[in-house]
């Protein structure tokens, strides 16, 4: 309708907060230790890997080198349900293939256009608060479009331009939840 305007979707943002001092006692470091090494998104993207495929009912792909790269659920006749996890660290984020991040590594805005569009969803989890973590499931056309449209690009975003946007279009709702959850086989999957 003329001059209306259209209501944004929810979005529901899963925040947990883990034990360091757990964590610390189950590795055998420091609890500093524990902070600075979950705070780099190249460690804890393995574990929100697994964090994720219990929490959000997908099963993580015996191959890191599968097009999807990180997880797929079996949605019955539809097909497998390829899913990507990305971290938000203080340095930003970004959604093209972990071997096109890095020193010595790039990417083009064609490789951060496929990394997206192998998967139909992504779910980003926010390590910048760590020992806090907040997983955010977005549909792969929401950030395909911000690919298209330029806003997305291999330099990727910081944290502060990703939450504008997803403001943006979104009522974003924080939900708090015991990530032990993650550990239960029947526990039954959040919602995304």
């Amino acid at each position: 309708m003329k001059g209306s305007v259209a209501s944004k979707r929810l979005l529901t943002c899963w925040k947990a907060v883990l034990s360091v001092d757990d964590l610390s006692n189950a590795l055998k470091i420091t609890p500093e230790e524990v902070v600075a090494k979950f705070r780099d998104g190249r460690i804890t993207s393995w574990f929100a890997e697994i964090w994720g495929a219990k929490l959000f009912g997908y099963q993580k792909h015996l191959s890191s080198n599968h097009p999807g790269s990180d997880a797929s659920i079996d949605i019955g006749l539809i097909g497998p349900y390829e899913i990507s996890v990305r971290t938000v660290t203080n340095s930003g984020i970004k959604f093209q293939k972990s071997k096109d991040i890095g020193s010595s590594r790039s990417a083009t805005q064609t490789d951060v256009y496929n990394a997206i569009s192998d998967v139909e969803r992504v779910v980003v989890v926010d390590i910048r608060r760590f020992p806090e973590v907040t997983f955010i499931p977005l549909d792969s056309k929401w950030l395909l479009r911000h690919a298209h449209n330029g806003t997305l690009t291999a330099n990727g975003l910081s944290a502060a331009r990703l939450y504008g946007l997803l403001g943006l279009e979104f009522d974003l709702k924080e939900e708090s939840f015991d990530l032990t959850l993650a550990l239960t086989e029947t526990s039954p999957a959040l919602a995304t």
